[in-house]
């Protein structure tokens, strides 16, 4: 049994399937899973989320990394909250865990140089949106794996804020996509430096939780 959230809240190797997940990332190097997070750890995630919007601890997200960090609401129009391991919540502590059970797996299985995880709570207002881009920065191969999980329990075909994933890396937004509805639940995982993707306009608030299995942090002074 593999303990992804808390003791109330659990998902066997039936429930999320660690073999598919890294079959899929080896070939074609993303992965779908719909509805597959029970309904009460998406309850704790979104009480999380609902309870920093109204302490206004929200942060308008940035693009880019470190001293090059910039707002660009032209580009990305979401809000969001830095999971921490010293945060009190249960629903934090688990899903932290998991991401470590998931880290391991893919180091074994398929050899990745995956050390670490980083994650934030995300909160896309109505007309939110993403334009299309990769997770791995220029210049710093860190992240390795994106894995987002979609927290919108009341989403109907025709809100918007899909997901869409261009599903050849050589030929990027030129080439083909699929869109993944963001239904509470369902979790999509790729490889962060090959596939680029874009959050559609969305008619409804949408909440997610985004995260990245890192490689090494690369030192400034060795490069």
């Amino acid at each position: 049994m593999i303990n992804l959230f808390s003791s109330l809240v659990e998902i066997s190797a039936s429930h999320f399937p660690m073999d598919e997940l890294a079959d899929h990332i080896a070939s074609p190097g993303y992965a779908h899973f719909p509805k597959i997070m029970p309904t009460s750890a998406i309850s704790e995630l979104i009480a999380i989320l609902e309870a920093k919007e109204a302490a206004d601890a929200l942060l308008l997200a940035g693009v880019g990394q470190g001293a090059a960090l910039d707002r660009k609401p032209e580009i990305r129009s979401d809000s969001i909250f830095w999971l921490e391991d010293v945060d009190p919540s249960l629903a934090v502590i688990h899903w932290l865990s998991a991401m470590r059970q998931i880290r391991e797996h893919l180091r074994r299985s398929l050899f990745l140089p995956i050390e670490s995880y980083e994650g934030h709570l995300a909160r896309y207002p109505v007309g939110g949106f993403y334009k299309p881009h990769l997770d791995q920065h220029i210049g710093t191969p860190t992240r390795q794996i994106t894995i987002i999980a979609y927290l919108n329990t009341q989403w109907q075909p025709g809100d918007g804020g899909e997901l869409r994933l261009y599903t050849s890396p050589e030929q990027g937004v030129h080439g083909p996509h699929i869109d993944i509805a963001p239904t509470a639940g369902t979790i999509v995982a790729f490889r962060s430096a090959d596939f680029w993707h874009e959050v559609l306009p969305a008619k409804v608030p949408r909440l997610s939780l985004t995260g990245w299995l890192r490689g090494r942090e690369m030192d400034p002074t060795k490069v």
